[in-house]
């Protein structure tokens, strides 16, 4: 699902965010969930999709019940009007629960370049409660080097089939070691500060149109999927934004 972005490599150097309609010239990288499962909503009843005028573009998490948290990528050059958020449904062709968008909220040091503080918060035009609707706690836990997140999202579930997913689906992946990470993209991007990367050799990964979405530790919202390069592909993790190093933009943002 970013996984990631959680979003497809062109014969150039292309970065394609985790977004369904984001390509940003950069690296070589993409946006994704593959090699995962089908699972339903109310395994996941935070989990939000983000339309433009109709059209699913990213995934986002309900953090309270009028306030979602997706990729700045995924909503940049958007007007709120535009946006419609949809919760309490496990495929993108039901109905479930809609709500507008009053404002979207970018951290002022996003860089659309390199995707540092990849994150967003979008204030809902009324509160969302309803059946499988639910809410997710901010990350406060803390990882080590062999941990796994699990990854939500209706993105690709494969880099050459470029639709997104009808049914919402999950994948776990182990974190990776920030030291490797930084050596693995190290010619093809920057892993800043905000950043951290999980995936692993095994063709599970998020993939493009899960961007924005959840990376869920101990049941708690601790990654955004943001980008990487092409989908699953095993000298490339995905990579995420971290909760922790956007925790006091999202709370200043959510009491404006």
């Amino acid at each position: 699902m970013k996984k990631h972005c959680h979003l497809n490599i062109v014969i150039q150097i292309i970065i394609l965010l985790r977004s369904t309609g984001s390509v940003q010239v950069l690296n070589n990288a993409s946006g994704r969930i593959v090699g995962g499962e089908a699972t339903t909503i109310d395994k996941a009843d935070f989990m939000v999709s983000i339309r433009v005028s109709g059209k699913f573009i990213c995934g986002g998490s309900l953090v309270t019940n009028e306030y979602v948290i997706t990729a700045a990528h995924c909503v940049k050059g958007f007007s709120p009007s535009s946006l419609t958020v949809v919760g309490g449904a496990t495929k993108l062709s039901e109905t479930g629960l809609r709500r507008g968008v009053a404002k979207i909220i970018l951290p002022k040091d996003y860089n659309q370049r390199t995707f540092h503080r990849d994150a967003a918060v979008l204030k809902l035009s009324g509160k969302m409660d309803g059946n499988n609707i639910g809410i997710i706690e901010l990350c406060n836990k803390t990882w080590q080097l062999g941990d796994y997140v699990q990854v939500y999202g209706w993105g690709q579930v494969s880099e050459n089939i470029r639709s997104s997913s009808n049914v919402l689906r999950a994948v776990t992946v182990p974190l990776v070691s920030r030291k490797k990470c930084i050596s693995m993209y190290k010619k093809e991007a920057t892993i800043t500060q905000s950043m951290f990367c999980a995936g692993n050799s095994e063709g599970k990964d998020s993939c493009a149109g899960d961007s924005g979405g959840p990376a869920i530790f101990e049941e708690q919202l601790c990654g955004i999927v943001s980008w990487g390069v092409g989908c699953a592909r095993p000298e490339y993790p995905g990579v995420y934004t971290s909760i922790k190093t956007v925790k006091g933009f999202i709370n200043k943002a959510m009491a404006l």
